[in-house]
Parts: C-alpha cells; sequence; structure tokens
C-alpha cells in the first residue's frame, strides 16, 4: 500500500481505503495471476478497484487482462511504473484509468485541492542547517523528478560526515515545522517534499526560511592568507565565478567558525583602511559552516568557492539590483543542471 500511496501523492491523489480483492484475482487465469494484484480502495473518495500490475507482466498478458476486464461494471484503475503509449490507448478506449511515474488518465476522478501546508520558521542548529541544503542538492542534482527523497539517512550520514542519529533528529524536526513529510520518524521510513508543493516552490519556501551562513567578516593583510588552508571563495568574488557579475578589487574569502584563531583576530584591520589598499588586503568572511561539507553532492566546477545555495543566503539581502538578479540567474543555472 505505501508504495501506491507515494506514486499517488505526486499527482495529488488522497487514498483513504486498501483492501485485497482476492476474489476477482481468483476469476483471472493462473498465467495472469502472479503478475497482478487487485484491491478495493477510495480515491478522492470515490470507490474503484485497483489493479497494480509487476513488471513482470508481458504487453501481450496485459492487453488479454484488459479484454478480461472490458465490461466489467466497475471503475477500474491500472497501476504500473509505465505504461507504452499503445497501452494506454488501449485503456482510455475501455475507460480504463491508468496511474504510473509518467503520468495518469482518471475518467472520473479529479485530484483534490491541495493546499500547501504552512513552513514554521525554526532556529536551526549548524548541522540542521547542513543536512536541509544538502537535500536541496540531493534533489535538484541526483534524485528524480518525484516528490521522496531516494536516499537512506546512513547514506547521507556518509556524505556529510554527520552521524545518523543526528540526520535522524532533524528529519524530524523538519516534518514537525512542515519542512518534510514522512511514512515515520525511524530511519527505515521515507520522506518527502510535503504535498501542495513542487520542488521548485519547496526549494524557494525552504531558501527564505534559511540565514545567511556569515557571521562576521574579518579584514587582513593578503600575506595571511598563507596561515589558512580551510577556505573558498566567497562573496561577490565567488558569484563573479558563475555569473556576469565583475569581481571585486578586494578578494573575499570563507572560512568556517572553527577555523577563526586569535592570530586572525590580532591582524584585523578596519573595513575602511582594507578598501583603501584592496591589494595589500583580503575579506575574510566567518561561515557558520564549512562549505566543503557538500564537497561530494555538487559539480567540481563550483567546488573553487563557497557552494551556489549558501553563496545566495549570504548575498540575498543585498540591494544592488543587478547582484539580486544575478543571484536568482545562479540558482536558475543549477536547477537546470536537474
Amino acid at each position: 500500500m505505501e508504495h501506491v500511496q507515494q506514486l499517488l501523492n505526486q499527482y495529488g491523489l488522497v487514498l483513504n481505503d486498501f483492501a485485497p480483492n482476492n476474489e476477482m484475482l481468483a476469476l483471472m487465469p493462473s498465467t495472469l495471476r502472479s503478475s497482478i494484484s487487485f484491491a478495493n480502495v477510495t480515491i478522492n473518495r470515490e470507490e474503484v478497484v485497483l489493479i497494480d500490475t509487476a513488471a513482470e507482466l508481458n504487453e501481450d498478458h496485459l492487453i488479454q487482462l484488459i479484454q478480461l476486464l472490458k465490461n466489467v461494471p466497475l471503475p477500474i484503475i491500472f497501476l504500473a511504473d509505465s505504461f507504452s503509449i499503445d497501452t494506454q490507448i488501449l485503456l482510455t478506449k475501455n475507460q480504463f484509468g491508468f496511474i504510473s511515474q509518467m503520468g495518469f488518465y482518471l475518467p472520473s476522478l479529479k485530484p483534490v485541492k491541495i493546499t500547501k501546508p504552512t513552513m514554521q520558521l525554526i532556529s536551526l542548529s549548524k548541522n540542521q542547517q547542513i543536512i536541509i541544503l544538502a537535500l536541496i542538492y540531493w534533489k535538484l542534482l541526483h534524485d528524480d523528478d518525484s516528490n521522496t527523497f531516494h536516499i537512506k539517512v546512513r547514506q547521507l550520514a556518509d556524505y556529510l560526515n554527520i552521524t545518523a542519529m543526528t540526520i535522524s533528529r532533524a528529519l524530524r524536526t523538519f516534518v514537525d515545522a512542515g519542512w518534510l513529510s514522512t511514512s515515520g520518524y525511524t530511519r527505515n521510513h521515507s520522506f518527502a517534499i510535503p504535498a501542495g508543493y513542487d520542488l521548485n516552490s519547496w526549494m524557494n519556501d525552504i531558501l527564505r526560511l534559511l540565514p545567511s551562513p556569515v557571521q562576521k567578516t574579518l579584514y587582513i593583510p593578503v600575506n595571511e592568507l598563507d596561515n589558512i588552508t580551510n577556505r573558498k571563495l566567497a562573496n561577490l568574488t565567488a558569484l563573479s565565478k558563475f555569473t556576469l557579475i565583475a569581481p571585486t578589487t578586494l578578494v573575499s574569502w570563507a572560512i568556517p567558525s572553527n577555523q577563526l584563531t586569535d592570530d586572525l583576530k590580532k591582524v584585523d584591520i578596519p573595513e575602511f583602511n582594507a578598501r583603501l589598499a584592496p591589494k595589500n588586503n583580503v575579506a575574510i568572511e566567518i561561515w557558520k559552516y564549512d562549505s566543503q561539507v557538500f564537497n561530494r553532492l555538487i559539480p567540481k566546477n563550483y567546488q573553487l568557492a563557497v557552494d551556489p545555495v549558501s553563496l545566495f543566503l549570504s548575498l540575498r539581502n543585498s540591494h544592488t539590483k543587478e547582484v539580486t538578479e544575478q543571484l536568482n540567474k545562479l540558482l536558475e543555472n543549477l536547477v537546470n543542471q536537474h
């Protein structure tokens, strides 16, 4: 039943009841029984017979099944991962509905109008912000077009070097806040984009709730860079690498907060002085987390700088129209890789 509901969720269809119909199955030829199952279900408050067809059911047997059922006076819907164009035409000619990963046809049912749930603003820890950004990257760059995330907690833990327990707790927080939906709270349950959202609308609403990763900015002599090994290009310096924004004379770098040392604090100079001699100084942004944590999730061409979504968060409050436009372009280019 769970995989049926997940498939229906993609189209805003609500499954209320599910009862196996072994009586109808018993009437089928033995050559078909092992590849199909019947169930009496209620979808969007309408009672129908659902026929779940396995991948082993070949085209000839499916046509045979359609011929056997075309005079049955009950609303029937076929379910499968995919149907050929010829099969879809045959089903529609006989007024049978079908639902698959590629689309659906329901002669009498109409999707229930789903109102997008309200996402709550929550105070995010460093790891929680990393986890939600990783889910965005996974869905954009590695997953399919469904709302379900096809990644296990332990797999995500391996990518991020964060414990599975910490990730499970974060997912539960996201579910409680309306950021995700799930079939349960344990590691073995799937989680998904909530009903009412597609990928783009979900991502945009999530980004509105996420804070900038930048905690503060220092200005130091350029020769002090040699003492900082864990750094990435940041701010407009980074944006200029991916868009039409011109780089600033004063180069900006980002380092995670755990790299901020007393020695760096001692060489910090006023911003005004740094901008008077931009070739002799650099800006160092102190970040809440290390952007390198996403290196296994994003393309290599993005890895010379901080990750693009975090860069968007760090610059989105800029009042320059050109910067805002190019930030949107940065995200559009990332989405287009999906």
